[in-house]
Order: C-alpha cells, then structure tokens, then sequence
C-alpha cells in the first residue's frame, strides 16, 4: 500500500475545512497510508520586502526538507506546474505507485515555495491558473487525491 503524504505550510484554522480534509483523509486511508503534515508559516513583517520574503521561504524549505519522506515521489504545488484533469491525476498516481512506496505533496505557504523545493520536486503541478487560499487547495487536493483512487480502482464517485 503506497503511503500518501501532504506537507502544507501553515495551519488550518476554519474548523469547516479541517473538517472536511479530515473526513477526505479518513476515506483514503481505505487506499493508501496517509499522513498530513502542517508547518508554521515562518513570520513575516507587516510590509515585507523581496529579501524578507526570501529567507522567509528558505526557512520554510528547510522545514519541507525535513518532513519529505527518503525515496518518495515529490510533487511541489505551484501555479506554474503542469495541469492535468482528474482522469491525468489518477493515472500519474497509478504510475508513480508502481515504482515508489510513497507520494509527497508540497502546499506552500502564502508566498508560495522556494525554487530549492521546486527543484527538488520530482514534478510541479497546479490545479488552475486562479490563486486559491493554501487552506481551499489543501482540501481540493486531499478531495483529488481521493477521486484518483476511486478512479483507479474503478468505483463510482460522484461527478
């Protein structure tokens, strides 16, 4: 069974959506070993400039490194990276499953990731072009993550 890992850079503070990551989560652990991971944001002054950004993200990427499984799949999310539909998603994963024991998924923080983590990713992928709070797109990734292995596994899942 693969094991499915989600770093996400900050923490969830509407209990609504915790919630229903949670109850995504809960469902995929029918499917594969799961496992979220949420870092502090590190701190940024009111009015930041590029510089204080900066060492905010590589802070950030050392906690990243430090929770990125040995030998894992990574995949850093990022409005720059690939898009694919559901049917891609789930057949990346069915692939990747066939060579890796685990899935790392990247959520950065609100200033994003730093090119260390991009580099080090394995892919970049991106849900849309539009911008979504890190707290919506860690639940539109858990909900995916899920439908892929409905997919796979050929049962029906709502459209």
């Amino acid at each position: 069974m693969i094991k499915i890992r989600i770093i996400s850079v900050g923490k969830i503070k509407e209990k609504s959506l915790d919630s229903l990551i949670g109850e995504y989560m809960k469902r995929l652990s029918a499917y594969a070993k799961t496992e979220a991971v949420e870092l502090n944001d590190a701190f940024v002054c009111k009015n930041p400039n590029q510089a204080d950004i900066d060492a905010v993200l590589l802070k950030e990427a050392d906690d990243i490194e430090k929770n990125i499984l040995s030998g894992s799949f990574v995949v850093s999310m990022c409005i720059e990276g690939k898009k694919v539909d559901s049917e891609g998603f789930a057949s990346l994963i069915e692939k990747v499953s066939m060579s890796h024991s685990s899935i790392t998924f990247i959520i950065g923080s609100s200033h994003g990731l730093c090119d260390r983590i991009k580099k080090q990713s394995n892919m970049l992928l991106s849900m849309s072009d539009m911008t979504f709070p890190h707290n919506l797109a860690k639940l539109m990734l858990t909900e995916q993550i899920y439908r892929a292995f409905k997919i796979n596994s050929n049962e029906k899942y709502h459209k």
